[in-house]
């Protein structure tokens, strides 16, 4: 099997400078129920998903093991609403690269959904995209592609060439593509999802965000620096401007970059950023968390190969003076 590209490991498997490449997936709402053992589970559910989209996964995954217990009972083992948890509980296993977990999970929903919404169902997609993600992230190619372009299809045909989630779909396929340095044909989808997110959502989503930070993985990856600094950088400031400076995901972001720079040799550079998106996981996750460690890897890294040259370069003097690199890679006070 061939292995992933270096750009394209999973955030929570990231170290030693490589860019952050987001979960392919989506966690997904719900409806609001009457009745009482319904609306508990429908709370948890809520707060399991606002975990989640924060990065809290530990703490969202027994919430959802609760809801599925309850739903099973309360509505039996092939509702639609059990397809919902199982998805989201599937989404999340994936994120802590526990896919051997996640795949029964998501070959259930996707069973359950094809059977009551019927094959062609928006919903069906959702579920195609997160299980052929899993296959995808084991090199699992040839069971992973044609699921991938069967969610494409189902959103085109139902929702029309130019929609948001037809653009997700597209964005899908192309990251799919890069696993695999197919970048000849993930780059022209990558820049068709954008185009559409950026017609349909406006310059500034948070989606738009997300294309343009896997475009600008790709462009890192195949080396073309000058083209991702600026992808970077714009993803940097929908992400600051749309979730606040101390969000996970404006850590991700400042890692890519700081990783653009790593790979240029220029620490100095890097070493602010790493600092800072440490500094954010630290705050958010706590010092024990694995991603705040990756982080702290990050930095002691680039901060060693820094102070290892045998100078400093004039080019890094004019960024910052040797003192505040110092002060910068200190790790206690």
């Amino acid at each position: 099997m061939t292995p992933l590209p270096q750009a394209l490991i999973l955030a929570l498997a990231f170290c030693f400078s490589l860019p952050l490449a987001q979960i392919s997936g989506t966690l997904q709402a719900q409806a609001v129920h009457a009745d009482s053992t319904l609306a508990a589970a429908h709370r948890l559910f809520a707060e399991a998903n606002l975990l989640a989209n924060r990065g809290h996964h530990d703490q969202a995954e027994p919430k959802l093991l609760r809801v599925l217990s309850m739903r099973e009972k309360a509505l039996g083992l092939d509702h639609p609403d059990v397809a919902l948890t199982l998805h989201n509980l599937g989404f999340i296993y994936n994120a802590q690269d526990r896919y051997a977990e996640a795949e029964p999970l998501l070959r259930r929903a996707l069973a359950i959904r094809e059977t009551v919404l019927g094959p062609q169902h928006l919903e069906v997609a959702l579920t195609l995209n997160s299980l052929a993600f899993t296959y995808g992230v084991q090199s699992r190619y040839d069971e992973a592609e044609p699921l991938y372009e069967r969610a494409l299809a189902i959103r085109e045909s139902a929702l029309g060439p130019a929609h948001p989630d037809v653009a997700f779909a597209m964005n899908n396929l192309a990251f799919f593509y890069t696993m695999q340095s197919r970048y000849d044909e993930a780059e022209p989808l990558y820049e068709r999802a954008l185009a559409i997110d950026e017609i349909v959502l406006g310059p500034n989503h948070l989606q738009v965000a997300h294309v343009l930070s896997n475009l600008g993985m790709l462009y890192d990856d195949l080396g073309r620096f000058k083209e991702a600094r600026p992808v970077y950088e714009r993803v940097l400031a929908i992400r600051e401007a749309t979730l606040g400076s101390s969000h996970p995901d404006v850590a991700n972001v400042l890692i890519n970059l700081a990783s653009l720079y790593h790979h240029q040799e220029r620490y100095a550079e890097a070493i602010p950023l790493y600092r800072r998106s440490l500094d954010i996981r630290t705050a958010e996750f706590g010092p024990e968390h694995s991603d705040t460690s990756l982080a702290l890897e990050n930095l002691i890294l680039a901060c060693e190969l820094l102070f290892a040259l045998p100078y400093v370069a004039e080019e890094q003097q004019s960024i910052t003076a040797p003192e505040s690199m110092a002060m910068l890679c200190r790790l206690s006070p």
